[in-house]
């Protein structure tokens, strides 16, 4: 059976698709990796991934077409959710997944979309999940961190920089690691962020 490694959060405008997409890149190193696009509106991921670059390291199907063919031999799924979920679905897609991955920014209203989100999860027990920081500047990525470790919260030591290369890579419909010198050392954190998701998968 594949890995199911999904990325979600009540709040929209968080990095989630950028997420997805660059985990599943990176993952797709370790194995056969497909991306399913669970946001039916925008379909963003599948969008990004339709790009004619050669080394792209997974496949990206949409969620409600997906068939058994699609995913047939996959050792990895990555599930780009739609934005906006409930607590109640997240935390369906806690149990259906082995890991759950948030991401947030560290600026106060996304960080007060994480804790809104993280309520239902830590109500219920739930553990198979993981915090995520991304696009962050100066200090305020690590503070966050810190905070959440303090609070007994399950965050990635890796954090993720914010670069204006991303918007141009999604243009161009490229991987981070293909695009430019700047989205590259994106792509390294988002590499590093997989290997600690692996690591929680195995």
């Amino acid at each position: 059976m594949p890995k199911v490694i999904s990325v979600g959060n009540k709040k929209g405008g968080v990095g989630k698709t950028t997420t997805a997409v660059q985990l599943a890149q990176a993952i797709g190193k370790q194995g056969k990796t497909v991306l399913l696009d669970a946001d039916e509106a925008l379909q963003c991921a599948v969008k990004w991934r339709s790009g004619d670059y050669a080394s792209w390291n997974f496949d990206a199907v949409r969620y409600s077409a997906a068939t058994e063919a699609d995913t047939q031999g996959a050792d990895f799924l990555v599930l780009d959710t739609r934005g906006g979920e409930t607590g109640d679905n997240l935390l369906e897609l806690s149990q259906q997944s082995d890991l759950l991955i948030i991401p947030t920014k560290p600026d106060g209203l996304s960080t007060d979309g994480l804790l809104e989100t993280l309520h239902d999860l830590i109500d219920a027990g739930v553990k198979n999940y993981r915090v995520l920081i991304v696009a962050n500047e100066g200090t305020r990525g690590e503070e966050l961190r810190e905070a959440l470790a303090e609070q007994g919260i399950p965050v990635l030591n890796t954090i993720i920089r914010k670069s204006v290369a991303v918007g141009d890579a999604v243009v161009g419909r490229m991987p981070l690691e293909g695009f430019n010198q700047y989205s590259k050392r994106v792509a390294l954190d988002y590499s590093a962020a997989a290997r600690e998701v692996l690591n929680s998968v195995r």
